[in-house]
């Protein structure tokens, strides 16, 4: 998928058109979403529009890879830093507890939901892999087989996730994922990311150059 381009931003009219996108995901499929609706509910100049998107799956492809970077784990990473079991077990304390963490569930929920598209999918798949590779502090040139395979894994999981999570949150709520099991289940994935795909010698809760 051709990449938005992510600098040079006015970012008043970036996000409100990132805002709009996800307002109008919930309410219409994808497919029947306009770059038409977008300019005209975000109040931005179509010319602004194509200014920073060339097509609406690009404006889709920034509105999905900002969400998944607004995670405190990733955020926690960078640097060569790879964020410990502790820092994965306050994220998920922050999952379940804070306003801000759950709107951006709730957002990401949509690529799982009933508005969805294959392009919503793949764009999810890409970023959250870039995001599982900065936590590592892998480059995507060292991945080799076992660890590309285990990503996927791990992608698939959490949207499984995401789909039990809305599921639960329309029916039940989403007291079922936050109870202590459901915690203890998303630690030993995180843990069992990171005894798979850490390059050898290099321990969680380290930079590269501590590790070495």
């Amino acid at each position: 998928m051709p990449r938005p381009r992510l600098d040079c931003d006015t970012p008043s009219a970036i996000q409100r058109m990132i805002n709009t996108f996800w307002q109008l995901l919930s309410e219409r499929r994808y497919r029947n979403i306009t770059v038409t609706d977008i300019v005209r509910r975000a109040n931005v100049n179509r010319n602004s529009f194509y200014y920073h998107f060339n097509k609406l799956d690009e404006l889709a492809y920034r509105a999905i890879h900002d969400e998944v970077n607004r995670s405190p784990l990733v955020q926690s990473g960078g640097n060569g830093h790879v964020p410990d079991l502790q820092h994965w077990r306050k994220h998920v304390g922050e999952l379940i507890s804070t306003e801000e963490e759950r709107k951006r569930t709730e957002r990401l929920t949509m690529i799982v939901g009933p508005n969805t598209d294959p392009v919503l999918y793949q764009a999810f798949h890409d970023n959250e892999r870039e995001a599982l590779l900065a936590v590592l502090a892998r480059e995507p040139e060292d991945v080799d087989p076992r660890t590309d395979l285990m990503m996927d894994f791990i992608i698939g999981g959490i949207m499984g996730i995401l789909n039990r999570w809305q599921q639960l949150n329309e029916h039940h709520g989403t007291a079922p994922l936050t109870d202590d099991d459901a915690t203890a289940i998303a630690i030993r994935v995180y843990a069992l990311l990171l005894e798979n795909c850490l390059p050898s010698g290099s321990p969680a809760g380290t930079t590269k150059q501590h590790a070495k």
